[in-house]
């Protein structure tokens, strides 16, 4: 196998996908692939790809509680859960799209599969929730890979 290699990419579509929680909050969800690499065994390309999640909730008013500057550690919100597995419904959920320049085609789709209120708060004194989610990674290599015509899906 060879040594790997970082790709650069460009972003064709990174959006927000957004859940409205059974407590009258929005949870917003998007996924930012940080770094890709490729490796090449038997003419034949392995990728690596690095993401990090951001989420942002849109408490409810009558959410609020007192302003907390402490920044919690994810065990410490885990220890203080008031509200477990909490329904949510789908707004909004799509994959994001990049083309590396080695023209491969990239989608991630971002999968919420939990959502649990703490009763901690952040110092703007909403409720700080733990969300748990997967991400399923499609790669099309691109043309010189053996791949479709142009990396294209």
């Amino acid at each position: 196998m060879s040594e790997a290699r970082s790709l650069d990419f460009e972003i064709i579509k990174e959006p927000w996908n957004k859940y409205q929680i059974a407590d009258n909050s929005v949870l917003k969800v998007r996924t930012i692939l940080t770094k890709v690499e490729r490796r090449m065994k038997d003419n034949k390309p392995y990728f690596k790809t690095k993401d990090r999640a951001l989420i942002v909730i849109n408490a409810d008013p009558s959410l609020k509680g007192e302003p907390d500057p402490k920044d919690y550690t994810n065990q410490e919100i885990k220890e203080a859960v008031a509200k477990k597995d909490m329904r949510y419904d789908t707004i909004s959920q799509e994959f994001n799209e990049y083309i590396l320049d080695d023209g491969t085609k990239i989608k991630i789709y971002t999968n919420v599969t939990n959502i649990d209120r703490s009763s901690l708060f952040n110092i703007e004194g909403d409720p700080i929730y733990n969300v748990s989610s997967t991400n399923q990674v499609e790669i099309r290599p691109s043309s010189r890979y053996g791949g479709p015509a142009g990396g294209k899906p």
